[in-house]
């Protein structure tokens, strides 16, 4: 597998962990009571939003990083 399919996946997994621990935290008053978001709400949107622009985002820096390490790094 070229390295900018495992930066892609790599990415998605660190973006979609490091915004859904903090936000559970949060939620949970500095405990985490529950892996799913409160019932919907404007909240519970806010943190799919959230979760979906973080694994597009990791997914595009890792896919980024792992195509530039291809190209340049040999």
């Amino acid at each position: 597998m070229k390295k900018w399919k495992i930066g892609a996946v790599v990415g998605v997994v660190l973006g979609l962990i490091s915004s859904y621990i903090p936000i559970l935290w949060w939620y949970g008053g500095r405990h985490i009571v529950s892996f799913i978001p409160p019932t919907p709400s404007l909240y519970s949107f806010g943190v799919y939003y959230g979760l979906f622009l973080s694994a597009i985002f990791g997914t595009l820096i890792g896919a980024g990083i792992g195509y530039l390490t291809d190209k340049y790094g040999g």
